[in-house]
C-alpha cells in the first residue's frame, strides 16, 4: 500500500505548478451556485485533455459533468466542487479577511482548492491505472452549487 501512496504523492508533486495554476484560475473566476460555467468548462476540458471521457449537462444542469477513465472495478469516484459564495471576495494571499472587491463573490469556502485537489487526485489515479495496467475506473464528478 505504501507504494501506491508514494506513486500518487509523486504524481501530484510532479504537476504541482499546474494544480496551483488551476486553483488560482478558479479563484480568479468566482462563480456562485449554478453559475460556474467558466470553472466547470475549465476543469472538464482539462480532464478531456488528460484522456478522460467527459459527459456534460448531467441531470440537465449545464455546469455539472462526469469525467471517467478506465473500466471495471474498483470504481474510484471523486467529487469536485468549484462554486464561490456571494459576498466573500478575498484578496489572494492574505490571511485576514480583506475583500478584493467589497460585496463581490469569492472563494472564502475554498472550493477552488477542493475542486482542484479532486482533479489532481483523479489524474494521479489515472496515471496509476496506466502505469501498472490495473483494471478499474476513476471518475470525477463536477459538482456545481
Amino acid at each position: 500500500m505504501q507504494e501506491i501512496y508514494r506513486f500518487i504523492d509523486d504524481a501530484i508533486e510532479a504537476d504541482r505548478q499546474r494544480y496551483t495554476d488551476i486553483a488560482d484560475q478558479i479563484w480568479d473566476h468566482p462563480e456562485t451556485r449554478f453559475e460556474e460555467f467558466w470553472s466547470a468548462e475549465h476543469l472538464a476540458s482539462a480532464l478531456e485533455s488528460a484522456g478522460f471521457t467527459v459527459t456534460r449537462n448531467v441531470g440537465n444542469i449545464p455546469n455539472a459533468f462526469i469525467a471517467s477513465f478506465g473500466q471495471g472495478k474498483p470504481v474510484i469516484a471523486l467529487l469536485g466542487e468549484y462554486d464561490a459564495l456571494a459576498g466573500l471576495s478575498q484578496q489572494a494571499g492574505c490571511a485576514q479577511p480583506t475583500s478584493a472587491t467589497p460585496g463581490e463573490n469569492g472563494h472564502g469556502c475554498g472550493h477552488n482548492l477542493l475542486g482542484t485537489a479532486a482533479f489532481a487526485a483523479a489524474i494521479a489515479v489515472k496515471k496509476w491505472l496506466e502505469q501498472y495496467g490495473q483494471g478499474g475506473t476513476v471518475r470525477f464528478y463536477g459538482c456545481p452549487g
